[in-house]
């Protein structure tokens, strides 16, 4: 039977379930992680690979889960970090010696993995730029139509009955942007330090870079505070540097491997997923991220 639940009952779910569970891709049967409750903690174990093969179809390609997207999940539920966030953290405490004011503009992607949710820079200290949200907003309804879903049937390999309920729902890209890095962004837009204007976006990609950085750098030379680009995007990197832009570039995982992570950590992955996914298989139950079609 067919339950509605929100984000705030998935504790409920939880605990109705196996000490251990299961959670897997249905559309292409993949297992995701294991999570067994020991204590207060679950310990998880994840054979998430970051070498996945393409198939015969670019349409399924651009659908199906990757690497990339359950790293955005694992880091948004704040599950796995940055490699090299201890030396952030190193940084970020020597900045307070500095006279003026330190403040962080963080680029698109790290809305997307949910840095600022892990409370190590405060609201206060956050510049805005306005690409983020422009670019949010250009991802934001990209949408599954009939004639889409007709053609992903034949190169699913299993469940594919499920794709029917995914008709006029968001595609991947958009679920992603929807369910991470929008729901980042409100959650702070009115909180920070300063938002900041830039040029209108192109379709070039590293022009956009280029448009971001050009924007923290007229605030520097404008304000009497100290911007730091915060990223984890090696072309956002290059550009700071070529341009004399303050940057900490933050190297995400190369491999999905927690040890244990809270309930509440757990509860706000398995959302991450489903939403993100459209639908996972927790044991023998579906959770899907939005009403299907």
């Amino acid at each position: 039977r067919d339950v509605t639940i929100s984000k705030q009952e998935i504790p409920i779910l939880l605990n109705q379930l196996p000490n251990k569970i299961n959670v897997d891709y249905p559309l292409s049967n993949d297992q995701i992680f294991s999570a067994e409750a020991y204590k207060n903690k679950y310990e998880i174990e994840t054979q998430l690979e970051s070498d996945q093969n393409l198939s015969d179809s670019e349409l399924w390609d651009s659908e199906k889960p990757k690497f990339d997207d359950y790293r955005k999940c694992f880091l948004s539920s704040n599950i796995i970090s940055y490699t090299n966030l201890d030396e952030f953290l190193h940084d970020h405490k020597t900045y307070s010696n500095l006279k003026q004011k330190v403040v962080y503009a963080p680029d698109t992607n790290l809305f997307y993995n949910q840095f600022l949710s892990t409370g190590i820079i405060k609201p206060n200290d956050i510049l805005l730029v306005e690409t983020v949200h422009k670019e949010i907003m250009r991802m934001l309804n990209k949408k599954m139509t009939s004639d889409i879903i007709s053609d992903l049937k034949p190169v699913v390999k299993y469940q594919k009955h499920l794709l029917d309920m995914f008709i006029n729902g968001r595609r991947k890209k958009s679920r992603i942007v929807y369910n991470l890095a929008l729901q980042e962004y409100l959650q702070f837009a009115d909180q920070v330090y300063a938002k900041v204007q830039s040029r209108d976006l192109v379709v070039d990609r590293e022009e956009n870079d280029i448009i971001f950085v050009e924007a923290v750098k007229r605030y520097k030379n404008s304000s009497s505070t100290y911007p730091v680009v915060l990223s984890s995007d090696r072309q956002i990197r290059d550009v700071c540097d070529a341009s004399g832009v303050p940057f900490f570039f933050l190297e995400q995982p190369k491999e999905i491997k927690p040890e244990d992570c809270t309930p509440e950590q757990l509860c706000h992955l398995l959302c991450n997923l489903a939403g993100v996914l459209g639908v996972i298989q927790i044991n023998n139950l579906l959770l899907f991220g939005e009403f299907r079609g």
